[in-house]
């Protein structure tokens, strides 16, 4: 979305060897035939959810996962040894549904050897149906307040067109209890998480509701009397959550990142891109990347952490030019206007060198149509004395967050916090944060569970709370 997306092949020039299962790839909705509000659960004869109720990102235990394992995440050792830390820190009696390609099921069977049999069900995939690892996203995850029976459901909008995710809930129901259904409004898992009485959707996706409405795409008329803007509120609060207020999370104005950037420093010619998992009003594309819901502190205030690069340029001795501080603190300033207790924690704005070319390729490049969104930084490389044989490097920006990790807050079980790790290897540096976010949960009553190293995750713009899908809490 925004300035996160960049064209396939000026993207692939610049940066070859990026990771394919980006948690951004096909974040653009295109335009569908309103016939198909045949398929939507509204427009059904049975009657479907009557009052929604998101299950809760903090509240509880955590007592039933939804965990997707495509085949390249299998066999890549980085990405299993993520996965296989979650399945290892969550406690027995944890319920799982496993989604997998047909081909592996004996490796992941063998990933719960430490929880019953019973309690893990597999929805197995054939093998040429490509889904991702990212199972938050492709649906909210609710159940019906009127309904005693508790049938958990994966209520998914109205397009999701990454990969072959869309296929996963109706999946879902064919081997388990938990029923699929859809509703004619954009939004994506990682840009809600769901408090108390409130739950939070990221501005983003709200505006895109806004303008399928108005150019047609989505099948609704607003009613006369209704502005658009309360009509999607009302439409969000029949489908998605009858009894929590409904809040946005962004800026007010869009945060004008280009795609772009030709930067000097000390003789160096760097083509940053900075704006990789950027929103149009979000600093990141999903607020689950910057925002963390830990319940009620000891006065009664709800506590929300919200992400702070300069902090983490702070404990790093790092600059972060791109990484949009101001944002961040508008919104952890409107959250206190709310009346909430918000703390700050370090996010990480990190650069990586992805390749290094000629300023003569990159301009040859750029006078092609596929590369004409570059004629711009070649403008100024130029007038900063670029020479054909000066080398050029790519530098792409990725976030690096502990705020994408997985809480509960339980009056039985007390609280608990699985925290991503990333000081490891390359990122040895990162370290001094893992212990400052250890230090900081403890600091609010939690007892911290540090996970695997999720630096492979990042890169590819997701982290763990990203990986699973909340299908159920205990008290």
């Amino acid at each position: 979305m925004g300035a996160g997306t960049y064209g396939d092949a000026a993207y692939r020039f610049l940066v070859p060897g990026a990771p394919h299962h980006k948690r951004t790839d096909s974040d653009l909705f295109p335009a569908f035939d309103s016939a198909r509000a045949a398929t939507l659960n509204v427009f059904r004869a049975r009657p479907g959810v009557q009052r929604p109720s998101l299950i809760s990102s903090w509240s509880g235990t955590i007592e039933s996962l939804l965990l997707s394992f495509p085949s390249y995440g299998v066999h890549a050792a980085e990405l299993a040894a993520g996965y296989r830390s979650v399945i290892d820190a969550m406690r027995v009696g944890t319920r799982f549904v496993v989604v997998h390609h047909e081909s592996d099921r004996q490796v992941v069977e063998g990933w719960f050897r430490g929880h019953p049999a019973a309690n893990v069900s597999y929805v197995p995939m054939p093998d040429y149906i490509d889904f991702t690892d990212w199972a938050e996203d492709g649906y909210l995850a609710l159940v019906d307040a009127d309904d005693e029976t508790s049938l958990t459901y994966l209520l998914e909008p109205w397009s999701f067109p990454r990969s072959g995710d869309s296929l996963i809930a109706d999946s879902v129901e064919e081997h388990t209890s938990v029923r699929a259904s859809q509703a004619p409004l954009v939004f994506q898992g990682g840009n809600c998480l769901i408090g108390d009485d409130f739950w939070l959707l990221g501005t983003d996706y709200f505006l895109d509701t806004l303008e399928l409405i108005r150019s047609g795409e989505l099948p609704i008329s607003v009613p006369e009397g209704r502005t658009e803007v309360e009509f999607v509120r009302e439409l969000f609060g029949r489908h998605v959550d009858s009894g929590r207020e409904l809040q946005l999370v962004g800026t007010k104005s869009p945060l004008g990142l280009k795609k772009y950037y030709a930067t000097v420093e000390n003789g160096q010619y760097l083509l940053d891109l900075p704006g990789g998992g950027t929103g149009d009003l979000q600093p990141i594309f999903h607020i689950d990347m910057f925002v963390t819901l830990a319940g009620p502190g000891d006065d009664g205030r709800f506590r929300v952490l919200v992400g702070s690069p300069a902090l983490a340029d702070s404990a790093l001795g790092t600059k972060s030019p791109f990484a949009l501080q101001t944002a961040y603190d508008e919104i952890a300033a409107e959250f206190d206007r709310r009346g909430f207790a918000v703390g700050r924690n370090p996010l990480v704005h990190r650069p990586q060198i992805t390749q290094r070319l000629t300023f003569a390729a990159l301009r040859d490049f750029a006078g092609t149509p596929d590369g004409a969104e570059l004629r711009q930084v070649v403008a100024e490389f130029t007038a900063a004395g670029a020479r054909p044989e000066t080398t050029i490097q790519v530098r792409s920006w990725h976030h690096i967050t502990w705020n994408n990790c997985l809480v509960e807050n339980s009056s039985s079980a007390g609280r608990t916090v699985y925290l991503p790790t990333f000081g490891h290897g390359e990122q040895a540096d990162l370290a001094v944060i893992d212990e400052e976010m250890e230090r900081l949960w403890t600091g609010m009553g939690f007892t911290v569970v540090r996970l695997a190293d999720f630096n492979a995750f990042a890169s590819r713009l997701g982290v763990v709370h990203c990986i699973k899908k909340y299908l159920g809490r205990g008290a």
